[in-house]
Order: C-alpha cells, then structure tokens, then sequence
C-alpha cells in the first residue's frame, strides 16, 4: 500500500475498521478548467526546478513530498512547456503547497458504521484539498496562484456526489494534482508569464 492510500481519510477508515467493503473515489469535476489541448506548446520548453511539499490539517506530512513533486513534474514536462531540472542554475522555480482538509475523526465514524453494517448502509468521505502555485522565474517576477479542488470517496453502498467516473484512492489524488497543475499553467500562459508559442 503506498503512502497515498494510508493517507486518504475514507481508505483509513475503511482498512482499519471494514477492510471487506469496497471503496470507490470520484474526482469533482467543476474544479478542472484546462487540459492539454488548451495549451500551447513552446519550441523550447522552460526549465524548472519544482520545490514540492504535503500538507494535512495545515500540517507537514512529509511522506507525501515525493509523490506531489513527481506528479507535477510529470504533468509539467507533458504539457511540453516546461522541462523539471533537479539544479537551479538558470532554471526558474516552481513551488507547490498542497493542504489536505480532512475531518479524520468523522471518517473514521463514518467507516466504523459502514463496518457494522458490512457495507450496506454505506457512507461517504470529502477529501478537500487547497494547492498554492508560486512560479518564479529567471526574470525574478513571481506569479502566483491557489487551487481547490476534492475528492469523493464512497465506502460501501453510498451514491456518489458527482457525476464522475469511479476510480481508486491513488488515481483520484494524481488525477486531482494533474487538473490544478494544468489551470496553473494555462493560467501563467493566459497572463503572459510565459514565452508565447512559435509558428
């Protein structure tokens, strides 16, 4: 199990007091504004070092560092506008903050009545999530930017929220961490932070 499903709240609960019962995640949709076809691509893509780090609570949850750093990176060099570098050097910078809002102690509620009714009065846990993008670059101009966005995880018999395909605990968090990673450069893009495209 990797450090993503021991954090979610709706997974602790479920593993810990109703391991039998199935989970399903939703990712809400209204928070995702820009996808990869909304953005143009750079001849020559910037490079970046991205400084990540996990909150939960408003609290350091360093264990989560690696992963957020990874996914950014990945959906950064996928845009084709940035290219992740582990040395400053002439690179810009990107930082991430993301705080997890979890109420743990409903959650762990919620999946211990879930548990006693094996699934079939069901429940649902919010994960609510609050990313600040800062982007700094080699002109020393900084643009900044926050992001929410949520995942819902249904444990049991419960309807989920939304209208949104289901899927695992591990692939709703990447899938939300992609979404704000591309508003945030769209955004940069739309605001001029970045070269414009080449014909």
């Amino acid at each position: 199990m990797n450090t993503v499903s021991k954090l979610a709240t709706a997974t602790i609960a479920c593993i810990t007091l109703s391991a039998c019962v199935t989970t399903r995640s939703y990712v809400d949709p209204q928070y995702h504004r820009a996808g990869y076809d909304q953005i143009y691509r750079l001849n020559q893509p910037v490079s970046v070092m991205v400084d990540a780090q996990f909150k939960r609570n408003g609290e350091p949850y360093p264990a989560v560092d690696a992963e957020l750093r990874e996914v950014v990176e990945r959906t950064l060099r996928a845009t084709g506008d940035f290219t992740p570098t582990s040395s400053l050097g002439d690179a810009g910078v990107i930082q991430v903050v993301a705080n997890n809002i979890a109420d743990l102690a409903a959650a762990r509620a919620k999946g211990f009545g879930t548990g006693l009714t094996f699934g079939a009065a069901g429940s649902m846990v919010t994960d609510a999530y609050e990313f600040k993008f800062t982007y700094r670059g080699t002109d020393g101009k900084e643009h900044q930017h926050t992001y929410q966005d949520a995942i819902y995880t249904t444990v049991g018999n419960a309807s989920p929220p939304v209208v949104a395909e289901p899927t695992t605990p591990d692939l709703a968090f990447e899938k939300v961490i992609e979404d704000v990673t591309l508003n945030f450069v769209k955004d940069l893009q739309t605001e001029g932070a970045l070269p414009k495209a080449s014909n």
